[in-house]
């Protein structure tokens, strides 16, 4: 997945794309086939606190660990859950968009963060333009609501939220609402990470001439147009002086998320081949690592085949990450070690989940299933369609 520099020519280059495609699907295939014996499907149980007509879009725990918010989809509101009674809290009139909304908490939970979810998630040949919310937790009330922007991220402190409009990167005040601060970074492209000290972010951003001068890969302007069409960078900038820092050694495909982990020494990269240079007709996203500290491109990365923007969670201990994909015939979720990168487990979202239930009533499917590691890192909450399952992981692997 890496891109190899020793290449010099339109037709190395070709084939340099063509065998990092190869090498993933090979990933992808070895992934799949690898882990046939290792689904945990035996060791779940369906939890019920909502009726069936109840459509799932995203979850998310607070970090204190007794609250759960629930996103849904139909235009409903959010729902707030006492998961240690699992016993429904209150209702947030936010988040009301008809395919539902991404949900997160802020670092000590005063904040949920909402983006709408789109039927498809990704625009190829331009930015997208989505709307947020953010709303104070305990009373439910819209601090800042964001149209038509491409991302919005609440800094670790609480004290502020970023956010990216075309070119601009602006900082906004929580406590009143007001723009404090902004900068532009020529091509921006979807997304944007803030560190977790609040000192840097990076920035998803187009591919131009003078990115590729000197370098003799692209000394052919075929080979150049190909990168410049169809790659993205990421860059880091300085939120004080607004320097840039630099900029990743890797090009990228379509990039829709940028995300530190919590201690700041990783940047998650979520990306999506183009269309045109697509080799399977099923998509694949890459998410890939960058150093957070040195800001150079780690080798290894994993793929997925899911529906739409996977997502991606690390266990509470930091030891685990899960991320959803497609088997041959059904949804999954894959657990594997952070640190090796070795897959560990995988639940099968099959068929038998979604049988009439023991009252009777039909229970639905779905293409995105959302997911979050309970209190303890023994258990991952699944929901998908109007289920709620968990899935016991077998802590003896």
């Amino acid at each position: 997945m890496e891109i190899n520099h020793s290449l010099s020519s339109t037709t190395n280059l070709t084939k340099k794309w063509i065998l990092k495609l190869c090498l993933s699907a090979m990933l992808l295939v070895h992934t799949s086939t690898g882990a046939v014996g290792q689904s945990s499907n035996s060791d779940f149980e369906r939890v019920k606190i909502f009726g069936p007509e109840f459509i799932f879009s995203n979850i998310t725990m607070s970090p204190d660990g007794n609250t759960i918010a629930v996103s849904s989809k139909k235009s409903s509101p959010v729902t707030m859950l006492d998961w240690k009674n699992r016993q429904e809290i209150k209702k947030i009139d936010a988040g009301k968009w008809v395919a539902g909304s991404r949900i997160n908490y802020s670092a000590t939970g005063t904040y949920l963060l909402l983006q709408e979810m789109n039927l498809y998630d990704l625009v190829e040949n331009k930015n997208r333009k989505l709307h947020f919310e953010i709303v104070e937790a305990e009373s439910g009330k819209i601090i800042k609501d964001f149209q038509d922007v491409q991302d919005v991220i609440i800094t670790t402190d609480e004290q502020q939220a970023v956010s990216l409009q075309r070119q601009e990167i602006t900082f906004w005040s929580l406590a009143n609402g007001t723009k404090l601060k902004s900068f532009q970074v020529s091509g921006a492209s979807d997304a944007i990470a803030i560190s977790p000290d609040g000192s840097t972010i990076a920035v998803s951003h187009s591919v131009t001439k003078a990115d590729l001068k000197g370098d003799r890969r692209f000394k052919k302007k075929k080979a150049a147009k190909k990168v410049i069409r169809y790659k993205q960078l990421v860059s880091f900038y300085n939120t004080t002086t607004f320097e840039k820092l630099k900029t990743v050694n890797e090009f990228y495909d379509i990039v829709y998320r940028l995300r530190f982990s919590n201690d700041g020494d990783h940047l998650f990269v979520f990306q999506i081949p183009h269309l045109k240079v697509q080799t399977s007709k099923q998509t694949l996203t890459y998410v890939t690592r960058v150093d957070g500290r040195t800001y150079e491109a780690l080798r290894g990365g994993l793929t997925s085949q899911s529906i739409g923007q996977p997502d991606i969670r690390l266990s509470h201990n930091g030891q685990l990450f899960a991320i959803n994909s497609k088997g041959n015939k059904f949804q999954e979720i894959h657990l594997y070690d952070f640190t090796s990168g070795t897959l560990l487990q995988r639940f099968e979202l099959g068929q038998r989940l979604f049988e009439k239930g023991s009252e009777g009533e039909k229970l639905i499917k779905d293409s995105r299933p959302s997911f979050l590691f309970l209190p303890g890192d023994a258990s991952i909450l699944i929901t998908m369609g109007n289920q709620m399952i968990i899935w016991n992981l077998d802590t003896n692997q």
